[in-house]
């Protein structure tokens, strides 16, 4: 096929939404011979790009292979094509980093024309409240700032704004990174989504660094951070208590935002927190921003102490217009929801939250065969131009209901959506606030209908174990492969061989990436494909050292805190974890 091939030749990038195999799919081709595709990786991230205007083009850099120099046959060998690919054009926005480069370090305003793209970009037509200003103006003067904000008032949007210009008014000496450290690393992944849709088309380079990512992201990942080719970084504590020399690779991060930061109190006991502080301050001289729904005064104390907080925003609205319905345990959910939406004759808009992509769809089909074409389903692994079309005929009124992952809505502006309904239980209170929370943002009266029982309980457990698999189930996979010394197959082949309950083909992916890192097996893959060797082992292995073990421990450790008042406390008790923030007494509101 490359045969006819040249350095230097001109090669197309065809975008194809519709492939089976990978909705983000990007080909390449040499006029009509079609080369192969971008790995899921690359696709992922230039795939929305490309459907939101951005043009790129290609070229040949080089062709590799060729005789097999072990004997001297003039046999192709391992034959390939690198390309390099540059962007062309993306839009009306996306020049703003370059343009800043040109302009040096000059300082960004607020009031400038970047800060408004940004602004643009990250609210739509929205403003900024007088919260977020008072957290922008203090983060401006350069004091370490503590944002105190109930749910749905915004807090993301204060380290966005702040993240982009620092951003976008760097010099090349690579000032103006931003590392942005969650407690959990689902949490991560969500607001990593989200910045991808509203800060890639700026040209921010975005990344998340937990233990979720498969060997190919983390390549890239670990290459960014060696060359300092990276903006804004999401992290958990355990990431960084294991990798922080390699955020000194290629430049320190400038600006350190803490979110959900009452875990700096509440999570004191898992090391990570514990040594949070020591970790941000090895970066040197950073500014510190923490922002946090939840800070009673033992809380409120820590954060500002290990912090060393000079300055707090700490806002009281109460979002009295949201109220909950409990509807907790609720057998016929379906004919809940159809008489839910079907009441006002479909004129209001609602989202409802499921925890899978499957139950996404299942749910959508038998709402559909009711309530008609007003409901429609997302998820993440749509293609971006389907999502985009959802999004914008639900902003416009067009479709009523959307039934969705928790992909839908961050970073999203919709203020007018009168009802939200979780009909799965969450995995943790940040994600149950973030749903509950897209209720009523433009004031008007709205509802959070709770319809999610006790059975989903077990389900989120046996989920967690799948992918965060504990440590008894680690040591049954470890042994039912060690039999052997060398292992070969697939994650699927492996977890068929073994035969164990609650081992899936993701278990075995999870188990082999914590065996890895605790230097227990080697992964490769040679001409018979893909093997495991085992390492020889000399004493115990701590597997609490272990990043990607440790951020599944506190994900288990979270949902069972979580799960016990999600299922448990009184709807007034939900209601008011939702509507308002919780922030200690006899402390000023502003300083």
């Amino acid at each position: 096929m490359i045969a006819g091939l040249r350095a230097g030749a001109e090669l197309e990038l065809r975008r194809e939404p519709r492939n089976p195999h990978d909705p983000n799919a990007i080909a390449v081709a040499y006029g009509n011979l079609q080369l192969g595709f971008f790995n899921r990786r690359i696709a992922a991230h230039l795939a929305p790009l490309i459907d939101a205007g951005a043009r790129y083009r290609a070229h040949i850099a080089s062709l590799t292979g060729g005789a097999d120099p072990s004997t001297g046959s003039g046999q192709a060998k391992h034959r390939g094509v690198n390309i390099f690919v540059e962007r062309e054009s993306a839009g009306p926005s996306t020049p703003l980093r370059h343009a800043q480069r040109r302009s040096g370090r000059a300082p960004l305003h607020r009031e400038s024309q970047v800060a408004e793209s940004v602004r643009a970009a990250l609210l739509g037509s929205a403003r900024p409240h007088a919260a977020q200003l008072a957290v922008l103006e203090r983060l401006d003067a350069g004091k370490n700032t503590l944002a105190l904000l109930g749910t749905g008032r915004g807090k993301s949007f204060c380290f966005q704004f702040a993240a982009a210009l620092r951003a976008l008014g760097r010099s090349q000496d690579g000032d103006g990174k931003t590392l942005v450290v969650y407690p959990l690393r689902a949490l991560a992944n969500d607001q990593y989504e989200a910045l991808r849709r509203t800060l890639d088309p700026l040209g921010l380079r975005c990344f998340r660094a937990n233990g979720s990512i498969d060997n190919e992201e983390r390549e890239d990942l670990f290459r960014a951070l060696r060359e300092g080719a990276w903006d804004v970084v999401l992290a958990t504590p355990e990431f960084l208590e294991f990798h922080r020399d390699a955020l000194r690779g290629g430049g320190t991060p400038s600006f350190v935002v803490v979110d959900e930061a009452h875990h700096l109190h509440e999570s004191r006991h898992r090391p990570a927190y514990a040594r949070l502080a020591a970790t941000i301050a090895s970066f040197g001289a950073v500014q510190i921003l923490a922002l946090t729904a939840t800070a009673r005064d033992d809380a409120f104390r820590r954060i500002v102490d290990d912090l060393k907080i000079d300055a707090w925003v700490i806002d009281p609205t109460v979002r009295e217009n949201l109220a909950v319905v409990d509807a907790r345990n609720t057998k016929d959910k379906i004919g809940y929801l159809t008489e839910l939406f079907g009441a006002d004759g479909g004129h209001s808009k609602g989202i409802l939250y499921c925890n899978s992509r499957p139950e996404v769809a299942k749910v959508a089909q038998r709402l559909r065969a009711t309530l008609g074409n007003r409901v429609v389903f997302y998820h993440g692994r749509m293609p971006n131009s389907d999502r985009l079309q959802v999004e914008r005929l639900f902003r416009e009124g067009q479709l009523r209901v959307v039934v969705a992952t928790s992909a839908f809505g961050e970073g999203i502006d919709l203020p007018d959506v009168r009802n939200v309904v979780l009909y799965h239980l969450n995995f943790d209170f940040g994600e149950f606030n973030q749903q509950a929370g897209r209720a009523g943002r433009d004031g008007a009266p709205a509802r959070i209908h709770l319809l999610y029982g006790e059975q989903d309980r077990a389900l989120n457990d046996y989920l967690i174990d799948i992918d965060a698999p504990p440590l008894a189930r680690l040591r049954e996979i470890y042994r039912g492969l060690r039999r052997q010394t060398l292992v070969r197959g697939d994650n699927a082949q492996l977890a068929s061989i073994l035969d164990l309950e609650r081992v899936a083909d993701r278990t075995i992916g999870a188990a082999l990436r914590i065996f890895a890192d605790s230097q227990l097996i080697e992964v490769g893959e040679d001409d018979e494909g893909r093997f495991v060797r085992f390492l020889p082992v000399t004493g115990k292995v701590q597997m609490e050292r272990n990043e990607r073990y440790a951020e599944g421990e506190a994900t288990r450790e979270a949902f069972a805190q979580f799960s016990d008042l999600a299922l448990n406390a009184p709807a007034t008790t939900l209601e008011r974890i939702i509507n308002r923030p919780i922030y200690p007494s006899r402390v000023e509101l502003l300083r």
